[in-house]
């Protein structure tokens, strides 16, 4: 359902969950709203935003599965330094098309409550 990523860092296959609790870490951490990525400038640079997310996906697992975080967001901006061109795009394909999938679930969600509502207020 939500977005999962292998990825080889620090020499060790590690997974990324992005789905709520991914989102949850990455706004907290960023200090962007919920369901945007923070805009790469001057001030926060492409490196940054992998280190963001993949710290944020990688607590994603963790949470999810009830593991211990046993790293630190200095640990992922280390890790993240190696990590290739091809995996840093592909870190960021599977936290926006998460992000999308979040979103559209949550909108129908609405739409659903909202449709039980009305039928309940016309009877």
């Amino acid at each position: 359902m939500n977005g999962i990523l292998e990825l080889t860092l620090n020499g060790e296959v590690k997974q990324l969950k992005f789905s709520n609790y991914a989102l949850e870490t990455y706004t907290k951490i960023s200090g962007s709203d919920i369901g945007n990525i923070k805009e790469i400038g001057e001030d926060y640079s492409q490196l940054q935003m992998i280190a963001d997310l993949v710290y944020s996906g990688l607590t994603g697992y963790y949470r999810g599965k009830s593991l211990i975080i046993d790293f630190t967001f200095e640990d992922v901006v280390e890790w993240v330094d190696d990590l290739s061109y091809e995996g840093q795009l592909q870190v960021i394909k599977c936290f926006t098309e998460s992000c999308l999938r979040i979103t559209q679930e949550m909108i129908k969600a609405f739409k659903a409550m909202s449709t039980e509502q009305q039928g309940e207020k016309k009877k």
